[in-house]
């Protein structure tokens, strides 16, 4: 892979994942102070191409590989806006939708089920309630609110079948 691009003295690769075809390895590209973020898509002659950049003054985390879907476009778990929340972004990187926004986070992100159009999240800070973890889903389309699938008060983690119709919650 041509990392041309990247001083070697100043450069971290942070993930690295495999295109759902095979054909791409897709990684993401830091500098060590972490003041921004490339998702690249390597072919196998290892050209590479920017699908985009994230950049903050103070620090950009690198949270997970995306999740694509079948259209070739990707969810993504961003900080962008200040807070953890779930964008939609075509195959090439441009913004789709943002699914998830708010001043609460999005602490994982357990899948999409592109059936129905939902994506399933664990989130806190709902209604500024930072201690509580509960189980959400959302539409893809980000057309209404996430929908909280756990209601009591507590720490909630999901464990969802491939198909999203049923899940484990391990509650504490």
């Amino acid at each position: 892979v041509n990392l041309s691009a990247y001083k070697p003295a100043d450069f971290l690769i942070s993930r690295v994942a495999w295109s759902p075809d095979s054909r791409r390895v897709l990684f993401q590209a830091q500098n060590r102070e972490q003041t921004f973020l490339d998702l690249n898509a390597a072919d196998l002659n290892g050209k590479v191409t920017k699908l985009f950049t994230e950049t903050t003054p103070a620090w950009v985390e690198a949270i997970d590989n995306p999740e694509f879907l079948e259209d070739g476009s990707i969810v993504w778990l961003s900080e962008r806006n200040g807070f953890r929340h779930l964008y939609h972004l075509d195959a090439s990187g441009r913004l789709v939708k943002q699914i998830t926004d708010g001043r609460w986070e999005v602490s994982s992100f357990h899948g999409v089920d592109e059936t129905n159009g939902y994506v399933y999240f664990s989130a806190v800070g709902e209604n500024g309630d930072w201690i509580n973890t509960h189980v959400y889903r959302a539409r893809l389309d980000g057309s209404r609110a996430p929908e909280r699938l756990t209601k009591e008060a507590g720490t909630h983690r999901a464990s969802f079948n491939p198909t999203f119709t049923h899940f484990i919650d391990s509650w504490s």
